[in-house]
């Protein structure tokens, strides 16, 4: 099946949230093409996940997880009256989850999803409280949001997205 693209661009358009394949990952990764990419792209399960039985975070299981929670934050804020958003907004160059206009002033919203496997936890919140910092005052683009400066940066814990409406108010209200 790996030399039959047509096969392989059916099932990749046709999933809705995820695309299950069964087979040797190191088998997969050892072929050439769309084959290798997916397995790249793969959460091995089962029997060939290897010695350890930990998941594999992947960079596109991490990016699930956080367009995840940027439909749960987005489902939260419309409930809230804000409608008009821009999802993955660049504001100078900075790349910001989310970007709206709320009583006259643009927010850009941080969703911080944690440190990457390994990483130092203070470092990367040092890291994300300093990229806040930077964001407010920039000029944003304006899709979604007004074409004026961001007033403030909101970096939202994934905890907080997870746990719901309660947690969220404080950030928000």
């Amino acid at each position: 099946m790996a030399g039959q693209v047509n096969l392989w661009n059916v099932a990749v358009t046709r999933a809705k949230s995820q695309l299950i394949t069964v087979g040797g990952h190191a088998f997969w990764q050892g072929q050439s093409g769309l084959p290798t990419l997916l397995a790249g792209r793969s959460v091995p399960l089962g029997a060939d996940a290897g010695e350890h039985d930990k998941p594999v975070v992947t960079a596109a299981s991490a990016a699930g997880f956080r367009q995840e929670l940027a439909d749960r934050l987005q489902q939260y804020l419309a409930w809230h009256g804000i409608t008009d958003l821009e999802w993955l907004a660049v504001i100078d160059g900075h790349p910001v989850d989310l970007l709206f206009t709320a009583a006259g002033e643009n927010t850009a919203v941080l969703i911080d999803s944690g440190p990457p496997p390994g990483g130092d936890p203070a470092r990367h919140l040092r890291l994300t409280h300093a990229q806040g910092d930077l964001l407010t005052g920039l000029p944003s683009g304006g899709s979604g949001a007004k074409a004026c400066p961001v007033g403030r940066t909101v970096r939202v814990p994934a905890w907080r997205i997870l746990a719901g409406e309660e947690a969220l108010a404080p950030l928000f209200g």
